[in-house]
């Protein structure tokens, strides 16, 4: 049996996430010094745990490193909120839009990943658990806003002057981000199995193939 296939954990060199952690730490760092955005002075205090805690975490949770990479980029657009962000708008979209978006994208690439390893799901199933952990997160996300809202009021992450659909509209953009990184996963794999056929098959014709001496 394939020991990648039954869920344990393949040893990963630590550099490229050490390297990825490290300058995405130096960026956050700095948005929190230059932050206009007072509440963003404190982020690295909950953001930084995250990315090495998953960091040091990385074979239990089945991350490689291109994953690693992509989820500490969603970290980082979202550290932007820092500069005020989150109230502008590019090409005429919300940014909070994109960051919703990209960050479900990156997470289903993580969470298919790790459910593949860990649950005997395949195929749907194994897309329909992605979509509804991405989407239970997405929605953990929208009480701890509103609750920051309650106990801090305009300095907690939800304000007043938000959008009058922004949780529906969040939420949209996390089921559609987890689409097209589900989207993408097939893709990838349908190419990968279809290389690994045409190699077995050149294999093949090459064992039967052998000339006559």
């Amino acid at each position: 049996m394939n020991r990648h296939a039954a869920g344990t954990a393949r040893p990963t060199t630590a550099a490229p996430f050490v390297w990825v952690a490290g300058i995405a730490s130096v960026i956050i760092v700095a948005l929190a010094v230059v932050a206009r955005v007072p509440t963003y002075r404190v982020a690295p205090a909950f953001l930084l745990p995250i990315l090495w805690g998953m960091l040091l975490l990385r074979g239990r949770l089945h991350v490689g490193a291109l994953g690693y990479a992509m989820f500490a980029l969603a970290v980082v657009l979202h550290g932007l909120g820092a500069l005020g962000f989150y109230q502008r708008s590019f090409f005429g979209v919300s940014f909070d839009v994109y960051v919703h978006f990209y960050f479900a994208f990156a997470a289903a690439l993580l969470v298919e990943r790790f459910l593949r390893h860990v649950l005997p799901l395949r195929g749907w199933w194994l897309r329909a658990a992605t979509v509804l952990c991405i989407m239970g997160f997405g929605a953990i996300h929208e009480i701890v806003e509103f609750a920051s809202y309650l106990v801090l009021g305009e300095r907690g992450m939800l304000k007043t002057g938000s959008y009058r659909f922004d949780t529906s509209r969040d939420l949209t953009m996390n089921l559609l981000g987890c689409a097209l990184g589900l989207v993408v996963i097939a893709v990838v794999g349908r190419a990968r199995r279809g290389r690994e056929g045409r190699g077995a098959e050149r294999e093949d014709r090459g064992v039967i193939e052998v000339p006559a001496r």
